[in-house]
């Protein structure tokens, strides 16, 4: 019996040991964490790239860590304080969530999901870098003046994105009468697709159109513009089903005050795109909202307008992963297993682990 006694007596000490030892190496982490931290970029643990544009937008652009508790900053707007906890190379957020400290000095911040029976291509890593700006300025300095323009007369003008864009007013004749659009995809979505099937280009030509308008502080559109055409006999078609869309704009403002916004959308009728455009035609914002659409559809079971939709991502960059994602599911959605294993096999040969598992899973034995 004083054997047993002896033996629990010594593992409780041997515990308490090591919790101390935890306890203590956690202690300089304390110390380096404390202030604001800036998103730098998010991966994979196995360091795949993230295929879901989405996830970036809804980690936290700044992280405020003070003595007892954290401040998540998502898009300029600051959530609740949560409390926080750090244990050895743990980090203990409110009192389930945690991650694994992959990395912490006085200048980055490196964190990893901790997750049960979930492989490292699903598990999200974050780098953060430390910053002594406040959440705000950071917000302006990133997301706002980025997108400031100077137009040819000295004006300024924001480019239609996420955090500045106008509201759009329903069509009278469509189904959303009396509506007021005030998303960025909604805005997006029921503008391009207006003016879309005002300018009916015929079904079977080919062609591309770039345009660009202004949605000044007084909601007039202004400053209509063809930048590329590869038929400047339709031009004045195009223009004139901009123009239709006129009196359906309510201004964007900044804090309460209404700015200027620049549009460019491109309307691409061509099966694909030159071969030899070496990506000259690549825009990140039309890339993005191509990207949104198709997923708008699929919500709505449209697969086959969605995978048309994905298909012009694809076209637009090499690496466009996460489009061709999505669009091998919606091929698997409609048992077109073929295409879909097309796909999943060449982001496996571009390294897409999560790819692998697919095409072994679904694919291998047809």
């Amino acid at each position: 019996m004083k054997i047993l006694y002896l033996l629990i007596l010594s593992l409780l000490f041997s515990f308490s040991g090591v919790s101390q030892i935890k306890r203590d190496s956690s202690k300089d982490y304390d110390q380096k964490i404390i202030g604001n931290w800036m998103k730098d970029y998010i991966d994979m643990k196995d360091g795949s790239r993230i295929d879901d544009p989405s996830i970036d937008e809804i980690t936290a652009s700044m992280l405020i860590f003070r003595k007892n508790n954290i401040a998540v900053v998502i898009q300029g707007k600051a959530a609740a304080t949560t409390p926080f906890e750090i244990f050895g190379d743990t980090l203990l957020v409110g009192k389930m969530v945690m991650y694994h400290i992959e990395k912490l000095t006085n200048y980055e911040f490196v964190f990893t999901q901790i997750l049960e029976n979930i492989p490292d291509y699903q598990l999200r890593r974050y780098h953060y870098l430390a910053t002594q700006e406040s959440s705000s300025d950071y917000f302006t300095r990133r997301f706002i003046t980025s997108n400031l323009k100077i137009q040819a007369k000295g004006d300024s003008v924001y480019a239609f994105s996420k955090y500045i864009f106008p509201k759009f007013k329903s069509n009278k004749e469509d189904a959303f009468k009396g509506l007021v659009f005030n998303t960025f995809e909604d805005v997006y979505e029921q503008s391009y697709d207006l003016i879309e099937s005002i300018f009916n280009f015929p079904e079977k030509k080919k062609g591309s159109f770039k345009i660009a308008f202004v949605i000044s502080k007084k909601g007039i559109l202004k400053d209509i513009s063809i930048k590329e055409s590869s038929d400047s006999s339709y031009n004045t078609r195009l223009q004139q089903a901009i123009l239709q869309t006129r009196k359906l704009w309510i201004p964007a403002d900044i804090d309460g005050k209404a700015v200027d916004v620049l549009f460019n959308y491109e309307f691409n009728y061509n099966d694909k795109q030159d071969e030899n455009d070496d990506g000259k035609y690549f825009d990140p914002t039309i890339y993005q909202s191509l990207l949104e659409r198709g997923d708008r559809q699929i919500e709505k079971k449209n697969y086959i307008k969605a995978i048309k939709l994905y298909t012009k991502c694809i076209l637009m960059k090499d690496d466009a992963f996460d489009a061709l994602y999505k669009r091998a599911d919606a091929y698997f959605t409609l048992k077109v297993e073929k295409n879909a294993c097309s796909d999943w096999n060449y982001l496996a040969t571009k390294g897409q682990k999560k790819a692998e598992d697919l095409f072994l899973k679904n694919c291998l034995n047809r």
